[in-house]
């Protein structure tokens, strides 16, 4: 089986993927796919065919921790995912400000902002890259 953890940033058009090296210590960035009725069956395509135990999933975190809007929907997603797949792992992690802060990463890189529909996917991908790359520094040192 793969050693490599799988991100997922949910959003209600697009849903950012991120996964991490076999050594579990490095994020990169995959892609993005459009949340649609095909969602559900290219993630659980994707999960099979890299063998991912694991998968990180973001849910949005009020400023007073309480959990936002959209996530009964991550939930509902995760849950999907969860009856098509035996024996992977799925982890919450607060995803609050990826966003934002993936939009800053493709600026220093770009010097622009993302404006057209692909640069948009990327950004979503580098959040689930930041999600990721959060999870995976809490746990260095771990033994679990």
């Amino acid at each position: 089986m793969s050693r490599r953890v799988l991100a997922i940033d949910y959003g209600r058009k697009r849903v950012g993927l991120a996964w991490s090296d076999e050594l579990g210590v490095i994020a990169s960035p995959i892609d993005a796919l459009d949340n649609d009725k095909h969602l559900v069956k290219k993630v659980v395509s994707f999960i099979i065919d890299n063998e991912i135990e694991k998968v990180v999933v973001g849910i949005p975190l009020k400023m007073s921790g309480d959990e936002g809007e959209l996530s009964q929907e991550i939930k509902d997603f995760v849950n999907s995912l969860r009856n098509e797949l035996k024996g992977v792992e799925f982890v919450f992690i607060d995803e609050s400000l990826t966003s934002k802060d993936a939009e800053k990463i493709y600026f220093e890189k770009f010097r622009r902002f993302p404006k057209t529909h692909s640069e948009k996917y990327v950004i979503d991908s580098y959040a689930a890259a930041i999600i990721l790359q959060e999870y995976l520094d809490s746990k260095r040192g771990s033994y679990e």
